[in-house]
């Protein structure tokens, strides 16, 4: 079978990309099938192609569309760019799967979501974020009633584009339902890997360290996570906050971190050994705003790292109940500071949680878990 997948880019080391990657070459290492990776967004300058490691008989199809070309010009300006560049998508993406003899398109729900179930071969759409993600990020960026409608409007196209489609594949149950409540009888749950899974997990470390793992944006609520260490630095000095990964709010932590005055925090960029982070650490925070199935969360799980949460839709309860870990009501700045307190100060605690949640994580989210699921969701 020919199989197409469409991501933005695969330069970046986020989390579609890392899944993606890690299963494309599980599949090609366990099956017959080809595979072809279709991007639409061109390389920077000094970065390369692919940021995680790829079986070499994948073949990547860099399109070059460039959809944030437009971005800085005015309303119409953008709006007329965009349509004209989704139009040339369009037509790429349908010559491309007739001239290749494409059987299965699985769109990881970029700009072609809204014509995929138009184009000439099987579809099937991967959701990385939850329902609602679109009305999410605008109204993280944008306060008032204008945008917030402009999100919900945003999240009913992505709800009539997805519904006519042969399957819909997103993280968890709960986002699951949110599906079935909007109409959509095409859902399947598969989570996603962990990415870290076939790597030997390091002896965990003896530091005080706080870790905080994702792409530097509004989403990630690094900006509230800095606000509930300033007093865990100022009772606890022999701590350090380490944040790895890079993102557009990086001038902002900065500034947030010269504001507050803070001295024992490390934004220490993208890395390609993270698991060594999380072998380093004594305690993991994701201060998401939202999420879809936190991928940062299931590896310092993997790792044995104790863990905090944001209650944030959706992910961290499902991973974080039954004593794995411990939730914090979603954006309160003052409990996560409490929390991150009391597991300091309770470390049997921390690691009686820390082993539940571990074991959870490597029976749930093994590629032998997991990539039978994909398996049976192409072949069907």
């Amino acid at each position: 079978m020919n199989i197409l997948y469409c991501i933005p880019h695969l330069y970046n080391s986020g989390g579609m990309e890392r899944v993606l990657t890690q299963k494309v070459n599980w599949l090609c290492a366990h099956t017959s099938h080809s595979f072809t990776i279709i991007t639409t967004e061109p390389t920077p300058q000094g970065m390369n192609d692919t940021y995680f490691p790829l079986d070499p008989r994948v073949q990547i199809v860099p399109l070059n569309i460039d959809f944030n070309a437009d971005y800085r010009k005015p309303l119409l300006s953008k709006w007329w760019g965009h349509m004209r560049r989704m139009r040339m998508y369009k037509r790429a993406l349908t010559r491309y799967i007739n001239e290749h003899a494409i059987d299965l398109c699985i769109s990881l729900c970029g700009k072609e979501i809204a014509f995929l179930r138009t184009l000439p071969c099987r579809t099937v759409a991967e959701l990385h974020f939850a329902k609602d993600q679109r009305q999410q990020l605008l109204e993280a960026n944008h306060k008032n009633f204008i945008w917030s409608l402009l999100g919900r409007i945003r999240t009913w196209q992505l709800v009539r584009a997805v519904k006519p489609l042969e399957q819909l594949v997103v993280l968890t149950e709960a986002d699951k339902n949110d599906w079935k409540r909007a109409g959509c009888t095409n859902v399947t749950v598969i989570p996603n890997i962990c990415s870290l899974d076939g790597q030997k997990i390091p002896m965990k470390s003896k530091k005080n360290v706080l870790l905080a793992v994702g792409r530097l944006h509004e989403q990630k609520g690094f900006d509230l996570l800095l606000q509930a260490w300033k007093p865990i630095e100022e009772n606890h000095p022999e701590w350090a906050l380490r944040i790895v990964g890079e993102g557009p709010k990086r001038e902002e932590l900065e500034a947030l971190v010269k504001t507050l005055k803070l001295k024992r925090v490390a934004l220490l960029g993208r890395t390609n050994e993270v698991i060594n982070e999380y072998a380093q650490a004594s305690l993991f925070v994701l201060s998401s705003r939202y999420e879809g199935l936190p991928l940062a969360l299931i590896e310092a799980m993997w790792c044995g790292t104790p863990s905090i949460a944001f209650d944030c839709p959706n992910g961290p309860a499902a991973l974080l109940t039954n004593d794995r870990g411990w939730l914090v009501a979603n954006g309160n700045i003052s409990a996560l500071s409490k929390q991150i307190e009391y597991v300091i100060t309770h470390s049997d605690e921390a690691a009686e949680r820390a082993q539940k949640a571990q074991t959870y994580a490597q029976q749930t989210y093994s590629e032998k878990q997991i990539m039978p699921q994909w398996i049976q969701v192409i072949e069907r």
